[in-house]
């Protein structure tokens, strides 16, 4: 098959055939895999500052390594959103990338309980695209920039360093944040989590062949924390001002929050499990993922999508 990049579509060509739903513009714009990786980062960056950690044993740097050594390979994933123990999105499928040829696959099953539908990421050479199917058509297109700042990311990351600059390049942030503000704040994240502080404790759990890390992450100490020495991450004093007024109406709302984040690595290094769970009033919200068939994971495209990608 020829390979050849594939040219954007535009928004108009996007709604043909497209499902009519709240969170369409998202579903449309996102892909799956890379972003629930970059999602997880962040939130280990912003509540726990994984960019300082250096010592090879701090569960941070653990993390680090094991969520590189995965998102590097291959695995299968069940990735689940759960309000109050009932599912409200699933994904299940498959990811695997090649760094050194810049290469990432992905093919994904996606349910939201009243439609379902089937995603994919593709981008080999030349031809990088993200693509849904539904009522039996594919619809591709180009993500060669994400891509490309997904694996500039990437480099940095898996080296164990944090990098702001590309980082939000990726997450096409960088006019609402500094990158040089943003690493200096992870600093001092950092230095506000030595696993027993007013910010978060963490704690280590053994069972068979893996260990399981839990941060209990306190999010007054945090939005107070954004709040008192933040200000200068935003690009827009508007956006600081909206930020503190929100903080603000919702102050006695997060003091009563409780926020737990955990993974569980086993002993071949890889990470097989991970969650973030925010409680409050009563109400619980958890992102969940498990993973395995590590190194082995195949991604097998159906005939259908390959058809597509040659007719472009």
């Amino acid at each position: 098959m020829a390979r050849k990049r594939i040219p954007a579509i535009n928004e108009s060509e996007l709604e043909t055939d497209q499902p009519v739903f709240s969170l369409r513009d998202w579903i449309k714009d996102h892909l799956i895999v890379i972003y629930f990786g970059a999602a997880i980062l962040l939130i280990i960056a912003i509540f726990v500052g994984i960019s300082a950690y250096q010592n090879a044993n701090h569960p941070i740097a653990k993390f680090m390594s094991a969520s590189s050594k995965n998102f590097n390979s291959s695995f299968r994933f069940d990735l689940e959103m759960i309000e109050n123990g009932n599912t409200r999105m699933r994904y299940k499928g498959t990811y695997s990338a090649n760094p050194s040829k810049q290469n990432v696959k992905a093919l994904y099953d996606a349910d939201y309980g009243s439609y379902s539908y089937m995603g994919a990421v593709y981008s080999e050479g030349e031809t990088r695209v993200n693509g849904n199917l539904y009522n039996g058509k594919w619809r591709l297109r180009d993500c060669t920039e994400k891509v490309l700042n997904f694996f500039d990311f990437n480099t940095k990351y898996k080296a164990g360093r944090f990098d702001g600059a590309s980082f939000l390049r990726f997450t096409d942030l960088t006019s609402r944040y500094s990158a040089d503000e943003l690493n200096t704040f992870m600093k001092l994240i950092k230095s506000r989590m030595d696993g027993d502080s007013d910010l978060a404790t963490a704690k280590i759990t053994s069972s068979g062949d893996s260990k399981t890390y839990t941060f209990d992450i306190n999010l007054r100490e945090f939005f107070d924390l954004v709040r008192d020495k933040g200000a200068s991450v935003f690009f827009s004093s508007l956006d600081y001002d909206a930020f503190c007024s929100m903080y603000k109406q919702n102050e006695s709302t997060v003091r009563q929050a409780d926020c737990i984040f955990t993974y569980t690595i086993n002993n071949a290094g890889w990470m097989t499990e991970m969650s973030l769970s925010v409680t409050v009033g009563g109400e619980e919200y958890t992102v969940k993922c498990t993973m395995d068939d590590f190194g082995e994971a195949a991604v097998n495209f159906p005939s259908t999508f390959m058809d597509a990608l040659e007719a472009e």
